[in-house]
């Protein structure tokens, strides 16, 4: 019977030798491979646009702004007792802000009754152009006619004539890889 070469290693030898000499150019042995790379297709060259740039970031502080929300109705909700992930969600002076709320709750025993409804959010400026985003000023609708603040004994303790629709704007920065609300304002508003 006639022997038959060792089709396995002569395949290993052959990719070896294919994976050695598959990139452009023929580099001198020890020496880099400088040869220019092929510029990517149209497609993947929008990917990394300043505007694809500017509306992904616009997109994670529009969810930031969101999580923040649902942390103040959780505070709000529990008497500002749930404080533990407001830092996660602020810093600065919205952080303060939002702790010495929780501390008006407490002391005051207050505590919401159904939450702050998000009509639409939208970021209307990111920066600093030019550079990595660390910046976001996000603007949004809020809804609070679905949401009581009681004392203790159950009592609305909602001034008459509150506005329930508000005209929300706040800043938020890139801190350590996560956006958080650093300050802002808002006002009744038919948005």
């Amino acid at each position: 019977m006639p022997r038959r070469p060792a089709f396995g290693t002569t395949t290993a030898a052959l990719c070896a030798l294919l994976a050695l000499t598959a990139c452009e150019g023929s580099p001198e042995v020890g020496q880099p491979n400088t040869a220019p790379v092929s510029p990517p297709s149209s497609a993947a060259s929008t990917a990394n646009t300043p505007v694809d740039e500017s509306k992904a970031a616009g997109d994670a502080a529009v969810a930031a702004y969101r999580r923040y929300i649902a942390v103040i109705n959780a505070m709000t909700a529990s008497g500002g007792i749930a404080v533990q992930d407001l830092p996660k969600v602020a810093s600065g002076v919205e952080l303060a802000k939002s702790q010495n709320q929780a501390e008006t709750y407490r002391v005051e025993k207050i505590k919401t009754i159904g939450g702050v409804e998000v009509l639409w959010a939208k970021a209307v400026k990111t920066g600093p152009t030019g550079a990595r985003i660390t910046t976001a000023s996000v603007q949004a609708c809020y809804d609070t006619s679905k949401s009581r603040a009681v004392d203790a004994s159950g009592k609305n303790v909602r001034a008459p004539g509150t506005p329930t629709r508000w005209l929300d704007n706040r800043d938020l920065e890139l801190i350590g890889g996560v956006w958080k609300v650093t300050k802002g304002k808002n006002q009744g508003a038919s948005c």
